[in-house]
């Protein structure tokens, strides 16, 4: 090692030369083969603290913002005082892929879908129970000469088979929505079926998940989102259009779950259950502001 340059040695430990190597066409690179291996891409995530996520708070902010959180979130098995947790690289102020997120390699790769040509080629591992890192791994029957350029893909198997139906690409498109995603019977289905489904979980509710789902919409999803409309940055710009646009969908889908969770407050108020008697009482006597936030 101390008979090459510094600047000219190569490798990990640094004991070779390029005048050490001679050129070979015909040597192909796979991660199958001895001495070889997968290719670290880097962490999807989670980034920040706040990516790991209260499941029902993320499903509630996944509606408001037209499922485009959805695209980029994966569950867990993990529980926080037994309750279920996603991962969430997604702003709440937008529901956009956050900035530290963007920073990352992984959220640029695209996956297969349902496309037979298209070939994964990229492996995702668990290294606990929330972290998610991307590896490339080519096959034998994939093998790359010199000079070979490949698309990385990853295949996020049928969980991911919702998302591809909402952007109008799978396996079920023409059956079940009436066509493509972008055709607008196919989307007033899937709307009336999102309602539905949200009406649901308002109906299942306790008072306490409530109070603390709808301060967290108040404070983290909706503030930001009215600041936007009120004193929005529009210069002309598409791209301020379009968030505009995303805004007043988000802020139309915020009012109608106030009027949902109005009517779930006074039911329980009304008819309450033995486990949020005590909450209640003490709402009644002095918790104005517990009301107050979900009124």
């Amino acid at each position: 090692r101390s008979k090459i340059p510094e600047g000219e040695r190569i490798g990990f430990l640094g004991i070779h030369s390029e005048s050490d190597y001679v050129e070979d066409k015909t040597v192909v690179f796979s991660s199958e083969k001895s001495g070889l291996g997968m290719l670290e891409l880097g962490r999807y995530g989670p980034h920040r603290r706040i990516d790991v996520k209260d499941n029902l708070h993320f499903c509630f902010k996944n509606f408001i913002f037209d499922f485009e959180p959805s695209e980029w979130s994966y569950g867990v098995s993990d529980q926080r005082l037994g309750r279920d947790q996603a991962i969430d690289i997604t702003d709440d102020a937008t529901g956009e892929v956050h900035s530290l997120a963007r920073q990352s390699t992984p959220i640029y790769v695209n996956e297969v879908g349902n496309n037979k040509k298209l070939h994964c080629n990229v492996d995702i591992r668990h290294t606990d129970e929330c972290a998610v890192y991307y590896y490339i791994f080519i096959d034998k029957d994939h093998a790359m000469k010199s000079g070979d350029q490949v698309e990385l893909l990853v295949d996020y198997g049928e969980a991911y088979e919702d998302v591809r139906e909402r952007k109008g690409y799978g396996k079920d498109n023409n059956e079940i929505l009436g066509g493509d995603f972008d055709d607008d019977a196919a989307r007033l289905k899937r709307n009336f079926v999102d309602r539905e489904m949200a009406q649901l979980d308002i109906h299942d509710l306790k008072l306490f998940d409530m109070y603390y789902l709808v301060e967290y919409l108040t404070n983290d999803v909706l503030a930001p989102i009215d600041l936007r409309i009120r004193h929005g940055h529009m210069h002309g710009q598409a791209e301020s259009f379009t968030r505009l646009s995303k805004d007043v969908i988000a802020r139309q889908r915020m009012h109608w779950l106030k009027i949902y969770f109005q009517r779930r407050l006074k039911e329980m108020m009304t008819n309450p259950d033995p486990n949020d008697e005590l909450l209640i009482r003490s709402m009644r006597v002095g918790g104005k502001e517990m009301v107050g936030t979900i009124e």
